[in-house]
Protein backbone atom coordinates (compact mmCIF):
# COMPACT_ATOMS: atom_id res chain seq x y z
CA UNK A 1 0.00 0.00 0.00
CA UNK A 2 1.17 3.62 -1.02
CA UNK A 3 1.35 6.61 0.43
CA UNK A 4 -1.02 9.25 -0.96
CA UNK A 5 -1.58 13.24 -0.96
CA UNK A 6 0.83 15.56 1.39
CA UNK A 7 2.67 13.04 3.24
CA UNK A 8 4.10 11.17 0.16
CA UNK A 9 5.39 14.34 -1.45
CA UNK A 10 6.59 15.14 2.15
CA UNK A 11 8.36 11.40 2.20
CA UNK A 12 9.83 12.54 -1.28
CA UNK A 13 11.35 16.07 -0.18
CA UNK A 14 12.62 14.12 2.82
CA UNK A 15 14.51 11.47 0.77
CA UNK A 16 15.61 13.46 -1.75
CA UNK A 17 17.14 16.12 1.28
CA UNK A 18 18.48 13.39 3.01
CA UNK A 19 20.34 12.04 -0.12
CA UNK A 20 21.44 15.20 -0.79
CA UNK A 21 23.52 15.60 2.24
CA UNK A 22 24.31 12.31 2.01
CA UNK A 23 26.55 12.99 -1.22
CA UNK A 24 28.58 16.11 1.04
CA UNK A 25 29.23 13.68 3.52
CA UNK A 26 33.08 13.54 2.30
CA UNK A 27 33.44 16.85 1.80
CA UNK A 28 31.60 17.79 5.61
CA UNK A 29 33.71 15.03 7.16
CA UNK A 30 36.86 16.84 5.04
CA UNK A 31 36.14 20.17 6.66
CA UNK A 32 35.42 19.05 9.95
CA UNK A 33 38.34 17.34 10.02
CA UNK A 34 40.34 20.67 9.08
CA UNK A 35 39.05 22.75 11.68
CA UNK A 36 39.44 20.20 14.43
CA UNK A 37 42.84 19.91 13.79
CA UNK A 38 42.95 23.49 13.98
CA UNK A 39 41.20 23.66 16.98
CA UNK A 40 43.93 21.29 18.37
CA UNK A 41 46.40 22.93 17.58
CA UNK A 42 45.64 26.00 18.92
CA UNK A 43 44.71 24.73 22.13
CA UNK A 44 47.26 22.67 22.51
CA UNK A 45 49.84 25.48 21.68
CA UNK A 46 47.62 27.98 24.10
CA UNK A 47 48.49 25.41 26.86
CA UNK A 48 52.26 24.85 26.62
CA UNK A 49 52.83 28.14 26.14
CA UNK A 50 51.09 29.26 29.32
CA UNK A 51 53.41 26.24 30.89
CA UNK A 52 56.44 27.41 29.65
CA UNK A 53 56.23 31.30 30.16
CA UNK A 54 55.27 30.37 34.02
CA UNK A 55 58.89 28.20 34.23
CA UNK A 56 57.04 24.80 34.10
CA UNK A 57 60.17 22.70 33.09
CA UNK A 58 59.71 19.82 30.12
CA UNK A 59 58.56 16.48 32.45
CA UNK A 60 57.40 18.16 35.46
CA UNK A 61 55.55 14.90 36.63
CA UNK A 62 58.30 12.13 35.84
CA UNK A 63 60.42 14.38 38.27
CA UNK A 64 57.77 14.70 40.95
CA UNK A 65 57.62 10.08 40.39
CA UNK A 66 61.08 10.21 40.66
CA UNK A 67 61.76 12.41 43.61
CA UNK A 68 58.86 10.61 45.42
CA UNK A 69 60.56 7.07 44.79
CA UNK A 70 63.70 8.37 45.64
CA UNK A 71 62.41 9.68 49.01
CA UNK A 72 61.08 6.20 50.37
CA UNK A 73 64.15 4.37 49.09
CA UNK A 74 66.21 6.70 51.21
CA UNK A 75 63.83 6.24 54.32
CA UNK A 76 61.87 9.34 54.33
CA UNK A 77 58.04 10.09 53.30
CA UNK A 78 57.73 9.78 49.51
CA UNK A 79 54.97 12.18 50.48
CA UNK A 80 57.29 15.66 51.31
CA UNK A 81 58.73 15.02 47.58
CA UNK A 82 57.45 17.82 45.79
CA UNK A 83 58.71 20.41 42.80
CA UNK A 84 58.95 24.18 43.52
CA UNK A 85 57.61 26.56 40.49
CA UNK A 86 57.20 30.43 41.30
CA UNK A 87 56.65 29.33 45.04
CA UNK A 88 54.20 26.94 44.35
CA UNK A 89 55.06 23.49 45.50
CA UNK A 90 53.17 20.40 43.57
CA UNK A 91 53.68 17.33 45.83
CA UNK A 92 54.07 13.48 45.12
CA UNK A 93 50.66 12.54 45.16
CA UNK A 94 50.76 8.41 44.04
CA UNK A 95 50.01 5.29 45.62
CA UNK A 96 52.27 2.52 47.58
CA UNK A 97 51.69 0.74 44.38
CA UNK A 98 53.10 3.28 42.35
CA UNK A 99 55.90 4.07 44.85
CA UNK A 100 56.98 0.29 45.04
CA UNK A 101 56.57 0.37 41.02
CA UNK A 102 58.53 2.97 40.08
CA UNK A 103 61.24 1.83 42.49
CA UNK A 104 63.75 1.02 39.49
CA UNK A 105 63.94 5.09 38.30
CA UNK A 106 65.94 5.22 41.68
CA UNK A 107 68.59 3.09 39.31
CA UNK A 108 69.31 6.39 37.37
CA UNK A 109 69.42 10.27 37.80
CA UNK A 110 67.01 12.17 38.15
CA UNK A 111 67.34 14.26 34.66
CA UNK A 112 68.31 10.85 33.08
CA UNK A 113 64.95 9.37 34.36
CA UNK A 114 62.82 12.59 33.24
CA UNK A 115 64.41 12.52 30.00
CA UNK A 116 63.32 8.67 29.65
CA UNK A 117 59.69 8.92 30.48
CA UNK A 118 59.26 12.01 28.46
CA UNK A 119 60.88 9.62 26.14
CA UNK A 120 58.33 6.92 27.11
CA UNK A 121 55.26 8.98 27.00
CA UNK A 122 55.66 10.05 23.22
CA UNK A 123 56.16 6.60 22.42
CA UNK A 124 53.33 5.55 24.39
CA UNK A 125 51.08 8.24 22.95
CA UNK A 126 52.05 7.15 19.28
CA UNK A 127 51.52 2.99 19.71
CA UNK A 128 47.97 4.16 21.57
CA UNK A 129 46.73 6.23 18.97
CA UNK A 130 47.74 3.38 16.28
CA UNK A 131 46.62 1.01 18.52
CA UNK A 132 43.10 2.62 18.70
CA UNK A 133 43.14 3.59 14.72
CA UNK A 134 43.32 7.15 15.13
CA UNK A 135 45.59 9.52 12.90
CA UNK A 136 48.83 10.99 14.04
CA UNK A 137 47.57 14.38 14.57
CA UNK A 138 45.59 13.42 17.11
CA UNK A 139 48.84 14.38 19.01
CA UNK A 140 48.18 18.06 19.03
CA UNK A 141 44.42 16.61 21.36
CA UNK A 142 45.24 19.02 24.14
CA UNK A 143 44.56 16.54 27.08
CA UNK A 144 47.60 14.74 24.92
CA UNK A 145 49.68 17.63 24.29
CA UNK A 146 49.94 18.80 28.21
CA UNK A 147 50.90 15.02 29.14
CA UNK A 148 53.90 14.54 26.19
CA UNK A 149 54.85 18.41 27.77
CA UNK A 150 54.47 17.16 32.01
CA UNK A 151 55.46 13.55 30.95
CA UNK A 152 52.68 12.61 33.50
CA UNK A 153 52.15 8.64 33.71
CA UNK A 154 48.06 8.65 32.30
CA UNK A 155 49.73 8.20 28.56
CA UNK A 156 51.46 4.83 29.62
CA UNK A 157 48.28 3.81 32.15
CA UNK A 158 45.98 4.53 28.67
CA UNK A 159 48.68 2.32 26.75
CA UNK A 160 48.89 -0.34 28.82
CA UNK A 161 44.96 -0.67 29.45
CA UNK A 162 44.69 -0.58 25.27
CA UNK A 163 47.14 -3.40 24.77
CA UNK A 164 44.21 -5.70 26.81
CA UNK A 165 46.81 -7.69 28.43
CA UNK A 166 46.02 -9.13 32.37
CA UNK A 167 49.99 -8.41 33.06
CA UNK A 168 49.60 -4.49 31.46
CA UNK A 169 46.40 -3.66 32.56
CA UNK A 170 47.76 -4.93 36.38
CA UNK A 171 50.59 -2.44 35.98
CA UNK A 172 48.10 0.48 34.91
CA UNK A 173 45.79 0.19 38.02
CA UNK A 174 48.94 0.19 40.03
CA UNK A 175 50.63 3.72 38.27
CA UNK A 176 46.66 4.72 38.68
CA UNK A 177 44.21 3.44 40.77
CA UNK A 178 41.07 4.83 38.60
CA UNK A 179 42.38 2.70 35.82
CA UNK A 180 40.33 0.04 37.44
CA UNK A 181 37.27 1.80 36.10
CA UNK A 182 37.48 0.66 32.27
CA UNK A 183 38.34 -2.26 33.41
CA UNK A 184 35.01 -3.04 35.19
CA UNK A 185 33.01 -1.22 32.75
CA UNK A 186 34.53 -3.38 29.56
CA UNK A 187 33.99 -6.43 31.72
CA UNK A 188 37.75 -7.51 31.86
CA UNK A 189 37.55 -9.17 35.67
CA UNK A 190 40.65 -11.07 35.40
CA UNK A 191 42.66 -7.82 34.49
CA UNK A 192 40.61 -5.99 36.97
CA UNK A 193 41.69 -9.45 39.81
CA UNK A 194 45.35 -9.01 38.80
CA UNK A 195 45.39 -5.21 39.88
CA UNK A 196 44.05 -6.30 42.49
CA UNK A 197 46.59 -9.25 43.58
CA UNK A 198 49.47 -6.11 42.67
CA UNK A 199 48.01 -4.48 45.39
CA UNK A 200 48.02 -7.18 48.10
CA UNK A 201 51.66 -8.21 46.72
CA UNK A 202 53.28 -4.47 47.52
CA UNK A 203 50.56 -4.65 50.78
CA UNK A 204 52.65 -7.58 51.98
CA UNK A 205 56.49 -6.12 50.38
CA UNK A 206 55.61 -2.46 51.43
CA UNK A 207 53.44 -2.80 54.98
CA UNK A 208 55.02 -0.10 56.64
CA UNK A 209 54.56 2.19 53.20
CA UNK A 210 50.68 1.36 52.83
CA UNK A 211 50.42 1.44 56.79
CA UNK A 212 52.12 4.99 56.06
CA UNK A 213 49.75 5.96 53.17
CA UNK A 214 46.40 5.13 54.93
CA UNK A 215 47.56 7.44 57.77
CA UNK A 216 47.89 10.42 55.76
CA UNK A 217 45.29 9.54 53.02
CA UNK A 218 43.04 12.72 54.13
CA UNK A 219 46.13 14.98 53.77
CA UNK A 220 47.13 13.81 50.84
CA UNK A 221 44.00 14.08 48.75
CA UNK A 222 43.10 17.33 50.62
CA UNK A 223 46.84 18.87 49.44
CA UNK A 224 45.82 17.53 46.02
CA UNK A 225 42.68 19.16 45.78
CA UNK A 226 44.63 22.81 46.76
CA UNK A 227 47.37 22.04 44.38
CA UNK A 228 45.32 21.13 41.68
CA UNK A 229 42.56 23.75 42.17
CA UNK A 230 39.95 21.04 42.68
CA UNK A 231 40.70 19.88 39.52
CA UNK A 232 38.43 19.59 36.64
CA UNK A 233 35.68 17.11 37.30
CA UNK A 234 32.27 17.57 38.75
CA UNK A 235 33.05 15.30 42.37
CA UNK A 236 33.79 18.86 44.45
CA UNK A 237 30.65 20.42 43.15
CA UNK A 238 27.17 18.03 44.24
CA UNK A 239 25.02 19.77 41.62
CA UNK A 240 27.16 19.05 38.95
CA UNK A 241 27.94 15.72 40.32
CA UNK A 242 24.55 14.22 40.50
CA UNK A 243 23.94 15.46 37.16
CA UNK A 244 27.12 13.79 35.71
CA UNK A 245 26.93 10.30 37.72
CA UNK A 246 23.05 10.35 36.56
CA UNK A 247 24.12 10.77 32.97
CA UNK A 248 26.70 8.29 33.51
CA UNK A 249 24.20 5.78 34.90
CA UNK A 250 21.49 6.02 32.24
CA UNK A 251 24.28 5.48 29.35
CA UNK A 252 25.92 2.63 31.75
CA UNK A 253 22.66 0.80 31.36
CA UNK A 254 23.09 1.25 27.49
CA UNK A 255 26.68 1.33 26.94
CA UNK A 256 28.79 0.02 30.48
CA UNK A 257 31.90 0.22 28.41
CA UNK A 258 31.78 3.80 27.14
CA UNK A 259 30.48 4.78 30.26
CA UNK A 260 33.72 3.27 32.08
CA UNK A 261 35.85 5.40 29.70
CA UNK A 262 34.47 8.86 30.11
CA UNK A 263 33.86 8.28 34.32
CA UNK A 264 37.30 9.58 35.48
CA UNK A 265 37.31 12.85 33.27
CA UNK A 266 33.74 13.27 34.20
CA UNK A 267 33.89 12.81 38.23
CA UNK A 268 37.29 11.51 39.53
CA UNK A 269 38.84 13.43 42.52
CA UNK A 270 41.17 16.66 42.00
CA UNK A 271 41.33 15.36 38.16
CA UNK A 272 43.85 17.26 35.89
CA UNK A 273 43.60 18.56 32.61
CA UNK A 274 45.29 14.86 30.94
CA UNK A 275 43.19 12.41 32.56
CA UNK A 276 40.57 13.60 29.42
CA UNK A 277 42.64 11.42 27.38
CA UNK A 278 41.12 8.24 29.23
CA UNK A 279 38.23 9.02 26.31
CA UNK A 280 40.38 8.28 23.57
CA UNK A 281 38.72 4.93 23.27
CA UNK A 282 35.15 6.05 22.94
CA UNK A 283 35.78 9.57 21.22
CA UNK A 284 34.20 11.10 19.18
CA UNK A 285 34.18 14.45 17.04
CA UNK A 286 31.65 16.43 19.72
CA UNK A 287 33.48 15.18 22.15
CA UNK A 288 36.87 15.67 21.54
CA UNK A 289 35.80 19.56 20.63
CA UNK A 290 34.58 20.03 24.01
CA UNK A 291 37.56 18.42 25.67
CA UNK A 292 39.94 20.16 23.95
CA UNK A 293 38.97 22.80 26.19
CA UNK A 294 41.41 23.27 29.47
CA UNK A 295 38.27 25.39 31.23
CA UNK A 296 36.79 24.54 34.76
CA UNK A 297 33.86 21.87 34.35
CA UNK A 298 34.56 21.88 30.53
CA UNK A 299 34.87 17.74 30.81
CA UNK A 300 32.02 16.85 32.84
CA UNK A 301 29.61 19.17 30.84
CA UNK A 302 30.74 17.70 28.03
CA UNK A 303 30.25 14.17 28.85
CA UNK A 304 27.06 14.90 30.08
CA UNK A 305 25.89 16.31 26.97
CA UNK A 306 27.83 13.33 25.00
CA UNK A 307 25.79 10.68 26.82
CA UNK A 308 22.59 12.03 26.37
CA UNK A 309 23.64 12.39 22.78
CA UNK A 310 24.48 8.53 22.53
CA UNK A 311 21.24 8.16 24.22
CA UNK A 312 18.92 10.06 22.20
CA UNK A 313 20.88 9.30 18.97
CA UNK A 314 19.12 5.41 18.45
CA UNK A 315 15.61 7.74 18.60
CA UNK A 316 16.75 10.48 16.70
CA UNK A 317 17.34 7.79 13.67
CA UNK A 318 14.67 5.94 14.10
CA UNK A 319 12.21 8.69 13.43
CA UNK A 320 14.26 10.05 10.49
CA UNK A 321 13.97 6.34 9.08
CA UNK A 322 10.60 6.39 9.50
CA UNK A 323 10.14 9.52 7.63
CA UNK A 324 12.11 8.96 4.69
CA UNK A 325 9.78 5.41 4.54
CA UNK A 326 10.69 2.35 2.49
CA UNK A 327 13.24 2.91 -0.49
CA UNK A 328 12.11 4.50 -3.54
CA UNK A 329 10.66 1.91 -6.37
CA UNK A 330 10.93 1.75 -10.12
CA UNK A 331 7.77 0.25 -11.51
CA UNK A 332 8.59 -2.41 -14.28
CA UNK A 333 4.94 -3.61 -14.79
CA UNK A 334 3.32 -5.12 -12.19
CA UNK A 335 6.63 -5.35 -10.76
CA UNK A 336 8.65 -3.63 -8.69
CA UNK A 337 12.37 -3.50 -7.31
CA UNK A 338 14.43 -1.25 -4.96
CA UNK A 339 16.05 1.79 -5.94
CA UNK A 340 19.97 0.99 -5.79
CA UNK A 341 21.57 1.86 -2.27
CA UNK A 342 25.13 3.80 -1.92
CA UNK A 343 27.42 2.11 -1.73
CA UNK A 344 31.45 2.17 -2.13
CA UNK A 345 33.84 4.85 -1.26
CA UNK A 346 31.36 7.30 -1.69
CA UNK A 347 30.00 6.55 1.58
CA UNK A 348 32.01 6.96 4.18
CA UNK A 349 32.55 4.79 7.60
CA UNK A 350 31.82 5.10 10.84
CA UNK A 351 35.23 5.11 12.85
CA UNK A 352 35.12 2.34 15.47
CA UNK A 353 38.53 2.40 17.75
CA UNK A 354 39.93 -1.25 17.86
CA UNK A 355 40.14 -3.23 21.39
CA UNK A 356 40.15 -6.52 21.68
CA UNK A 357 38.02 -7.72 24.35
CA UNK A 358 38.14 -11.05 25.54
Amino acid sequence: MRDSGWFAHGRRLFRLVDEDVRALLPAIRWVGTFLLVVWFAWQTYDRVTFFTNQGFPVGIDATIYYRGVVAWLDGGDPWDAAVVVNGWSFHYAGSPVTTVLMAPAALVSEVTFTRIWVLATWASAVWTLRRLNLPLWWLLFPPIGEALFSANPQIVVLALLVANHPLASAVATGLKVYAFIPLVGEGRWRHAWAGVGLVGATAVIASDLWIDYIGKLGFISRRLMDESTKGGSAFYYPELLAVTVLALVLLALRDRRTAGWLAVPAVWPASQFHYSTMALPVMSPFLAVFLALPATHAAPIAIVLEAGRRLIQPLVMRLVASLAGPPETVDVGDDAMPAPKMTGPDRPAEYHPRHDRE
